[in-house]
């Protein structure tokens, strides 16, 4: 079958229906199949690994996928993997560009050798990448109580990320630690204070009132104390991340719906290639 005509579950070799487990190990499975570390030189196994890579981007987060199965139900593989795109969501931090930075690159321990044209296909190969998409499917999935726990081995590993500490508040949040939540969302503050530029972070600040709020008056009274203070972009700031967003957008970019990458390093992770 032409690799254009299958779908991505299909490419991936799970089922439709297919939890994060299965789809982790669909992943893992296939890499093994196509993983250029193993076929150097062999150009249709890297494309294959690129088409898997692309697949398992989309699949593993639970807002692409949901529009991905929608579109799905009404087209031909290969005439929706020629439009498909990630969805524009709201972001978490400052600008979705933000967001995308802050899961590839703070804590990460991207493989040695990468590149910005490399770095999705190199972090599929590392455990943490593959955590906090877990992490992130299984908390928009209701899954809040292995959401809790995998964010907080996530938040000992990289203590500086900010998402790895809001989707942790996040989850103790619907778990009733309201106490708990307000800690990681005030250390997501903190964080974002120490940036350069400052990250405002708007929608955690939001959230964090909201929480003090609900503590009454010592809550009001904490608020009272650590306003949300307005942080202006500096000048130049909203070009830069629009430029970087669009730079990721390439780097992540589909054409024929499949990551378009530069052939990846040569050089050996074993380490992070997955068992």
């Amino acid at each position: 079958m032409d690799p254009f005509e299958r779908n991505l579950y299909e490419i991936l070799g799970v089922g439709r229906t297919c939890v994060f487990e299965e789809l982790k190990r669909g992943y893992y499975n296939r890499a093994k199949e196509c993983h250029p570390d193993l076929y150097p030189e062999d150009v249709e196994k890297e494309d294959e690994f690129k088409r898997l890579v692309s697949a398992f981007d989309i699949l593993s987060d639970a807002s692409s996928r949901k529009i991905y199965d929608e579109r799905l139900a009404f087209g031909s593989a290969a005439d929706l993997t020629a439009r498909i795109f990630r969805p524009v969501l709201s972001s978490i931090m400052d600008t979705i560009a933000d967001d995308i930075l802050e899961e590839m690159v703070v804590g990460n321990n991207a493989p040695r050798g990468t590149t910005l044209q490399t770095l999705m296909l190199d972090l599929t190969r590392t455990s943490r990448f593959i955590r906090f998409r877990e992490a992130k499917f299984r908390f928009q999935q209701g899954q809040h109580r292995i959401a809790y726990k995998l964010c907080q081995k996530l938040a000992e590993w990289s203590p500086g990320n900010i998402l790895y500490h809001f989707y942790l508040a996040e989850s103790a949040r619907f778990l009733g630690r309201k106490g708990a939540a307000r800690k990681h969302l005030h250390i997501c503050v903190q964080l974002g204070l120490m940036r350069q530029p400052p990250q405002r972070l708007a929608a955690i600040r939001r959230r964090l009132s909201e929480l003090r709020e609900e503590q009454g008056l010592l809550g009001r009274f904490a608020n009272w104390l650590a306003p949300a203070p307005p942080i202006a972009l500096p000048e130049g700031r909203e070009k830069m991340t629009g430029e970087l967003g669009r730079a990721f957008g390439r780097m992540l970019g589909r054409r024929d719906g499949f990551a378009m990458h530069p052939p990846p390093s040569r050089k050996k992770h074993p380490k992070h290639f997955p068992r």
